[in-house]
Parts: C-alpha cells; structure tokens; sequence
C-alpha cells in the first residue's frame, strides 16, 4: 500500500481559521472537489464546487463576511482527515460543519461537508 505524504494539516486549519484566501486556496489540488451538504442544498442537489478557480469564488465570500471559524475534533490520518468546522456569525448565530478532506501530494482532492445551521 502506498503511503500518502504528510499533509500540512496545522498549516491548513492556520488558513482556513484566519481566512487567507490565498494561503487557504493553495492547500487544494487544481482540481478538488468540494462537495456540501446544508439545508439549502440537501442531498438530492449538494452544493458542489469544482477546482480551484470554483473553490477560489467561495472562500473569497467567506473571507468577505463577518464571522469567525474555528475547527474542533481534528483527526488526521493516513491520506484523510476529519474535523468539525464551527462557523460564528456576528449576530451570533452559528453554522456546524462535520468534514472530510482527502489529500494527497497535489493537496486536497475532495472535500464533504455536512452542516447544521442555527435559524435566521
């Protein structure tokens, strides 16, 4: 069995919770999938974005609004981790997300996030 080269995971989540859409973007292969799951996009009809260039549009949105991530329970393993991605808005209303990321040499390939989100 090949083993899948370290991934940068602390580097990763320093990205993802400062928002540095730059930094953030590189840790994702030219053609990641990102796939979630959220009650505007169940499972019959995710919100899927693909490459870096679809991926870029959306951490752009999420760099742009007022909130705070925080990523909780990481577990990373052999060519996968796992973490809860806790999303606060200002008025503080909360987003929880369970996600998978599946990396490799090329960065992350596929993403799958499952949410729960505080009403409106």
């Amino acid at each position: 069995m090949r083993r899948v080269p370290a991934f940068d995971f602390d580097g990763f989540r320093a990205a993802f919770e400062a928002r540095d859409v730059d930094r953030w973007l590189a840790y994702y292969a030219e053609d990641a999938v990102w796939v979630e799951y959220r009650p505007t996009a169940p499972p019959r009809a995710p919100h899927i974005m693909r490459g870096r260039e679809g991926i870029g549009e959306f951490l752009r949105d999420v760099a742009d609004s007022p909130l705070e991530i925080v990523l909780e329970n990481v577990v990373v393993g052999d060519g996968r981790a796992a973490f809860t991605c806790v999303v606060t808005f200002s008025d503080n209303r909360r987003i929880i997300e369970n996600t998978i990321v599946d990396f490799g040499e090329r960065g992350v390939t596929h993403q799958i996030d499952v949410e729960a989100w505080d009403p409106q």
